[in-house]
């Protein structure tokens, strides 16, 4: 399976690599590192999760833990049943399997409930993801089921201890797809667990969470943060020099100060890969309604913009159009809040995205737009919003729009939302 789609990825990769040769910028020759909001005003989006309502410290706690400043331990009255940590071990490798299917590799899950039946066969999910879920019933334990790249780093973070109205204690557990364990860890009462994991290979892996004693029920919730990459501080300033970041993939802890901070980051990125880039504010109980962006440092051509898609937060894929430095900046939407903020930024391959390949302007209203792997239901985005959209032959699609050059395509296809390369109204 990955050999077919590493073939798949160096082909695409090539298709978006000729692309580069005729993809021409926008004529910006303003500061290139700055937010350019859509004229439609913000995006709406309601959350369909819970939030995590958590204050900084805590929603920082895996980079900035403080012994001396450890949550409060649970007072909630246990029960004691005597289970020994390796029976319950052994059941629940016993119960871990890989799920039938998984998400898309190359869009992220973003803020998504757990579907029971999990306990036997594994959830399958998309990183990153935050999966807010629940232990039901006593001895339950919720699988997920992921795919690793070699040699990127997992992490995975239950919200449990830290959400202060659970009871739940977590165990978590990362297995393979035979049911080997390969990491553990249990929370304390006082701080949540937490396992970080670099696969050696590409291969499916499996996380579990259940309670360290073996209870559950409505009371025993939990959001799940599984990511790919290390972890990065954000180091001011960087709001007119963009902070570089190491090799992706990442996790940015980072906060928006006053209303006029913006936040930039750069990084190193090859022509046909896709980007997946999630914020986490809302959902983790801060006050900040983000907006994020895609730019090319050196003309200013802003790829992509984003307001809202998990409720107020942030999130986006899309094709690489060339090989060289990206900036991403994040920043409050319309100047009016302030907060902290986790953004994971991460890289993989371009197999199974949409390619455009041209844009035609039919008349003032109306674009063709012809590309590869163009799906039967695509729709046409132009500055991120989705446009009315018809296809008109095999990787051809007719958008009514009213356009002006310099507008940013792209395509997206469904069910999952995985985007194209932009291209660039002349």
């Amino acid at each position: 399976m990955y050999k077919q789609s590493l073939r798949r990825a160096v082909a695409t990769t090539c298709v978006a690599l000729l692309l580069t040769a005729t993809f021409v910028g926008a004529q910006n020759q303003d500061s290139p590192l700055k937010i350019t909001r859509p004229e439609a005003g913000e995006r709406t989006n309601n959350r369909i999760t819970p939030t995590a309502n958590l204050d900084r410290a805590a929603a920082f706690q895996r980079v900035h833990r403080d012994p001396e400043n450890a949550l409060e331990s649970k007072s909630a009255p246990r029960r004691t049943p005597g289970i020994s940590m390796e029976s319950a071990l052994a059941r629940r490798r016993q119960a871990a399997r890989p799920a039938a299917t998984l998400q898309s590799f190359g869009t992220g899950g973003g803020d998504i409930f757990e579907i029971e039946p999990n306990d036997q066969v594994a959830q399958g999910v998309s990183l990153p993801v935050n999966i807010f879920g629940e232990i039901s019933f006593n001895g339950d334990i919720d699988f997920f089921a992921f795919e690793a790249l070699a040699g990127q780093q997992i992490t995975i973070e239950p919200f449990a201890t830290r959400l202060g109205n659970s009871l739940l204690i977590a165990d978590i557990l990362l297995f393979n797809s035979t049911g080997d364990l390969l990491a553990r860890d249990l929370g304390d009462g006082n701080n949540d667990p937490l396992i970080r994991f670099t696969s050696p290979d590409d291969q499916v892996l499996i996380a579990g969470i259940g309670d360290i004693e073996d209870f559950g029920g409505p009371a025993f919730d939990y959001a799940l943060n599984i990511t790919r990459g290390v972890d990065v501080d954000e180091v001011e300033p960087n709001d007119r020099i963009a902070q570089g970041l190491p090799d992706l993939p990442v996790t940015i802890f980072g906060e928006i100060a006053d209303i006029d901070d913006i936040d930039f980051y750069s990084f190193i990125a090859t022509a046909g890969q896709t980007l997946i880039v999630d914020v986490d504010s809302e959902v983790l109980g801060s006050r900040l309604d983000a907006e994020m962006n895609l730019i090319d440092p050196e003309t200013g051509t802003e790829y992509f913009y984003s307001d809202q898609f998990d409720g107020d937060d942030p999130r986006f894929n899309i094709v690489l159009p060339y090989t060289g430095r990206y900036v991403m900046g994040i920043g409050a939407f319309n100047g009016n809040s302030t907060g902290f903020y986790r953004v994971n930024a991460s890289l993989v391959p371009g197999a199974g995205a949409p390619i455009i390949t041209a844009l035609t302007r039919l008349s003032k209203k109306k674009l063709l737009v012809t590309g590869l792997e163009i799906a039967n239901k695509a729709v046409v985005e132009v500055n991120g919003r989705e446009r009315k959209t018809k296809l008109i032959g095999p990787g051809t699609l007719r958008a009514k729009i009213k356009m002006k050059t310099g507008d940013v395509v792209t395509v997206i296809n469904p069910p999952d939302d995985r985007r194209s390369n932009p291209l660039i109204v002349q």
